[in-house]
Parts: C-alpha cells; structure tokens; sequence
C-alpha cells in the first residue's frame, strides 16, 4: 500500500500542476494562451466527418491504455509508462515509455494514441503514437491553458475559459497538421460534457441579465440566482446550438423538502440523463435521483432516490446500466435505465477493488479488479460476460502481464 500512495501522490502532483485553463483561467489571465493556438487561423474550419468521443470512449475498444508515472528508487517522477491491456488476449504488457510527464488520461482514436505531456517550464506538447507504440509526430499544446472536452479522429475540440466566471472560448486543433481554427461556442458556455454522433452536448447560461463574466461572488450570485442552465446539442464545427435539450435553474429549484440541482449524467439514443442532488435536512443529508428527458423534451423521473453515489455504465459511449456501491470492494446494486433494479452483485473474495468500467462492444463487461503493485500500481482488469456479472459469477478472464 505504501507503494501504491507514492504513486498517487506523483500522479496527483502532476495533474494538480497541469491543471487546465478551463478549471483554473480568469478574465484576468488572458495571457495564458499557448503559443499554437494563440492566433487560431481566419479560414472556415472543414465539416466534421466521423464521430465524437469523449474520455470514456477509450474504454470502448479492444485494446485500454493506462498512463502511469514512472518513478525511481526514491520514488522520483523520472517519466511516463503506458501499458496495454489487450483485453482478446488476455495480456497486459508495456506499451511506450518516455521522459515527459503526461497526463493520466490517454486519448484513443480508430488509428492513434495521444499523449499530453505536463512540466512546470510549460514547453508541454501532444505525442501521437501508432498502435505499435512508435512515436509518429508531437504537436505543441499547452495543457495549462486549455482542456480537450471533446475530439475525433482528427481533431481536439479545446476550451480556454468557461462560464460563468470567464467568458467561454474554444478552438479546434488539427491533430495531423497542428492548426488551429475557431471553435466559436457562445460566449456563455459553462460546459461541453458529452458528444452525441457528430454532435457536442454543451451547457450554457440563459438570463434576462447580460452575465457579467467575473468572480466577484456578490455580483455572479445575484444573476446566477435567476439563471438557467440550458443544455443543448451544438454543431461540433461551428460551434452553434442547434436542439435544446432541457433546462434548469442554475441554483436549483424547489422540490418541496429542500432543493434539487440537476446535473448532466448521459444520453442513451434520443434520451438523455441527469442526476439530481437532492439537499435535504441534515439528518438525511443528500439523495440522488435521475431525471430522463426524451427527444420530445418530456421529462420523467425514474424513481430512485439514493444516499450513496451514482455511477453509470457506457459502450461506445451510450448509457447501458446505473450503479451504486457504498464502498469499493462493496455491494454493487444494478439499475436498468428505466430505474428498476436489475441486480445484487457481491465482490469476489481476495479483490481490492471490483465495479465495472465499461461494457465492450462484444457485450462483455470490462472489471477493475484491483491494483498490481509490481509493475506501477497499475490497475489489474478483467472481462467478464454481463450476464455472468449480473448473477454474481466470478469466472472473469483476468490480464496477464507479460514481457
């Protein structure tokens, strides 16, 4: 275990100094540019031609990579390893090594892997890999100044800023050449959570008030208190609302025993998923419920009201399951999406960790079964068929660390 804090710890250090713009930027840092796309080009931005992908999309093929800080024998950062979990095989083995810091989340597209590297001189860049692991071409980015919220297969869609402390800025970088272009989101932008198809699911500020972009809190609370928050599908390429999703008040709404605030959790098809937090009084402390919101704008709530978190289960990106467990290992209790409850899972003997991470597109679920403390603390995953998980069998197909 004290292995598996030290890794924590460099891997948190490294992300809390690579915290993106969209997180930490002000109005009053506009500087904070990087150098590629401080000058976005002037020309129209090309049509989107395949699919967007969000983080979770890495999880949707045959193959997960896991980025882990390599250290030394004082436990030093000295670099970055990536592993591949080539889950047909069965076998886990090294993938690429390198003397760059990099973020913890790689970027998977049909015929690439992306790397973001993160150090204190700033010179941070993108390292384009193969699927053999060889390096094909780096591109300079700047992981402090922008977060990727979105991307294809050849393009990131980034964020500078965002509502409602800073006014939203976006661009779109060009993954083969290195160009950028306009990504020209509203300036009252406050997030870009998901993709639909071609589409981005983005939330914006709606007020009878012009938002006055500061983070002075007396001033945002009194517009934010008679705000909304709309959620709509955007044109990935111009960057402009097209279908409105649903809205909701920015500072929650009365639900009769206190206030719920609903937050983005999925789509599944036309319908989409919000979890609502529902503050109660301090004897019953939070619930969670889910709201789903059909194509037609109508509004249905699914009848779970929950103490513990809320998870969910995605192929391709696409709402399968909901979950909840109250520690890990723990009870998994499983949900379908119409908010029945469908299964009791209990953990294996001998795990430290067991949920699951994604449903892969043959149908098998993919497991977080621990941690293996030998080669990084890497996370040890499994497969297993998702009717076998759902009966509580423990016949899952765990890696092999090999070479």
């Amino acid at each position: 275990m004290k292995r598996l804090a030290f890794v924590l710890a460099a891997a948190l250090f490294t992300l809390t100094a690579c915290t993106p713009a969209a997180e930490t930027a002000t109005a009053a840092d506009p500087a904070a540019t990087p150098e590629a796309t401080a000058e976005p080009t002037s020309k129209p931005a090309a049509a989107e031609t395949g699919p967007l992908y969000t983080y979770s999309h890495r999880y949707a093929q045959d193959v997960v990579y896991d980025v882990m800080p390599a250290l030394n024998d004082q436990f030093a950062y000295v670099g970055t390893k990536v592993y591949k979990n080539d889950l047909n095989a069965g076998q886990t083995s090294l993938f690429y090594y390198c003397d760059d810091w990099c973020l913890a989340d790689p970027y998977v597209t049909s015929d690439a892997v992306y790397l973001l590297t993160c150090n204190r001189d700033r010179d941070n860049k993108i390292i384009a890999l193969s699927p053999d692991g060889s390096k094909t071409h780096e591109i300079p980015f700047d992981s402090y100044a922008s977060s990727v919220v979105l991307y294809s297969d050849r393009y990131f869609y980034c964020i500078g800023g965002l509502a409602p402390y800073d006014t939203a800025s976006g661009f779109r970088l060009d993954l083969q050449t290195g160009e950028t272009t306009p990504w020209d989101l509203p300036a009252e932008t406050a997030a870009a959570p998901d993709a639909a198809g071609n589409f981005a699911v983005t939330a914006r500020l709606i007020s009878d008030h012009p938002v006055p972009f500061t983070s002075d809190p007396e001033i945002s609370d009194a517009l934010l208190q008679n705000s909304m928050l709309e959620y709509d599908l955007t044109d990935a390429t111009t960057g402009k609302p097209t279908t409105k999703i649903a809205e909701f008040p920015y500072k929650g709404a009365d639900d009769g025993s206190g206030y719920v605030y609903y937050t983005y959790l999925g789509k599944s098809g036309d319908d989409f998923y919000f979890t609502g937090e529902h503050s109660r009084s301090e004897e019953e402390g939070i619930k969670m419920s889910v709201l789903r919101v059909g194509s037609d704008g109508t509004q249905e709530d699914l009848g779970l009201m929950i103490h513990v978190s809320l998870h969910e289960l995605r192929q391709n990106g696409e709402l399968q399951w909901l979950f909840t467990m109250s520690s890990n290992p723990g009870t998994l209790t499983v949900y379908d999406l119409q908010g029945t409850e469908i299964a009791k899972v209990n953990p294996p003997a001998g795990v430290s960790s067991y949920y699951p991470v994604s449903m892969l597109d043959d149908g098998r679920i993919l497991l977080n079964i621990g941690y293996d403390f030998d080669h990084d603390s890497m996370t040890r995953y499994a497969t297993i068929d998702a009717d076998a998980f759902l009966s509580g069998s423990t016949e899952y197909t765990e890696m092999e660390f090999v070479g």
